[in-house]
């Protein structure tokens, strides 16, 4: 814990550029947008089912872009791929205050989710993977993602306040405020001569390996070995919460029982993931990878087999603390496995295949509870999906590999 804070006051800096960047990637979270979800609805003359569909297609877009636009944070320096980052939150901001109509809505949409879901949080993750080596990478990607729960905390109980008395073009008038004068400065001054970013730019070029484009990201045969592990716990996820309510009444929970057990989940996220840190810089990412679904494995099994009341709180907390892990892991594993120089190129392209995943989940659930499958039903499927992503993940494990190499 004492090198954990040394460390902490010594590269504050970064870390607190990095983590500015996760929590203001809150603007563009379905949590956050959300919240203003009724006020659309009657401003544009939406349904439930237009809006979804509207915000489905608005991240897909942006899912496409995100390949193309992430990979220049290996091309361009950080504070300029940072600042045109930031500028774009700030054009989505302003354009939702003048969404007038429904295609200039859908466009709002798309820039939000693109720069802040996407590209905040591809900033704040790339820039820990390279900037520091293996020994501390794991901290600086646990300390930098404390953003995320930062923002899921804050942001709600402030918005939900201020939609009380506040029309929300207004609210939106504050948030892009807000970007203007405390985001866009406060991450430019941060990283400005900062050391770390100083010394990578005055160092030779290194050359780029040979897995340094996307084809040949998929032909390594690595990834189709820990693709399905990095998918699982977003995938489910976003189904299983989605349909939280469905979830509670077949499991035996009530409604308010599962509400609270999100308490479980948002404190085993934050430990886990601060916990993540340190362990990923003593074993490596590779080592830890493999293991890291056991906890919701455990989820899984305890929400399956167990109705009572307390189920629902293990269920959510192992949840969380595989989100945790993973927040942390999976940063540190592109930077193990792929370098640290086309890090931004790697994560890009994983996070667009993961933003896909998680917008098929929902039609995949809500088929299955549809068709009346239940949800023990679903729960089983997440199960055996969980255990053959395990197998396959140990597969990048050292010591499988030291194995198979004698």
């Amino acid at each position: 814990m004492l090198n954990y804070l040394t460390f902490v006051r010594t590269e504050k800096q970064l870390l607190s550029f990095a983590l500015l960047f996760a929590f203001f990637s809150s603007v563009g979270q379905t949590f956050f947008i959300s919240l203003f979800v009724p006020d659309f609805l009657t401003a544009f003359d939406l349904s439930n089912a237009a809006f979804g569909t509207l915000y489905s297609l608005a991240t897909l877009t942006g899912a496409f872009m995100l390949p193309w636009i992430g990979q220049w944070i290996d091309r361009i320096p950080l504070e300029r791929y940072a600042l045109m980052v930031s500028l774009g939150l700030l054009a989505a901001a302003l354009l939702m205050i003048f969404s007038w109509h429904i295609y200039m809505l859908f466009a709002a949409l798309i820039l939000v989710r693109l720069t802040g879901q996407g590209l905040c949080s591809h900033t704040a993750q790339a820039s820990m993977a390279r900037y520091y080596n293996h020994q501390q990478r794991g901290k600086a990607l646990s300390v930098s993602a404390l953003g995320y729960p930062l923002g899921e905390a804050i942001f709600p109980i402030v918005i939900t306040s201020l939609l009380a008395w506040m029309h929300w073009r207004t609210i939106w008038s504050l948030i892009a405020l807000l970007l203007f004068l405390v985001f866009i400065p406060l991450s430019q001054l941060l990283i400005r001569r900062n050391e770390r970013i100083l010394i990578a730019k005055s160092e030779k070029p290194v050359k780029v390996p040979v897995r340094k484009n996307y084809v040949e990201i998929l032909t390594d045969r690595r990834t189709w070995f820990l693709l399905l592990a990095v998918l699982i716990p977003p995938f489910w996820v976003t189904g299983l919460f989605l349909y939280q309510i469905a979830a509670a009444e077949s499991l035996g929970w009530s409604v308010g029982v599962i509400a609270s057990a999100f308490t479980a989940f948002a404190l085993a996220r934050i430990v886990s993931g601060l916990i993540a840190g340190p362990l990923t810089d003593r074993f490596s990412a590779q080592s830890i990878f493999p293991f890291y679904l056991l906890p919701m494995l455990a989820g899984l099994l305890i929400g399956y087999y167990f109705p009572q009341n307390w189920a629902a709180f293990l269920y959510l907390g192992l949840i969380g603390v595989t989100m945790g892990l993973g927040s942390t892991v999976k940063s540190a594993l592109w930077a193990e496995l792929f370098g640290t120089k086309i890090i931004g190129t790697v994560q890009s392209l994983f996070s667009t295949i993961m933003v896909f995943s998680t917008a098929a989940s929902p039609f995949l659930v809500g088929w299955m509870l549809d068709a009346g499958y239940g949800m023990k039903t679903v729960l089983l499927t997440a199960l055996i999906t969980t255990v053959l992503s395990i197998l396959l993940s140990a597969r990048i494990h050292p010591v499988f590999n030291r194995a198979a190499s004698i």
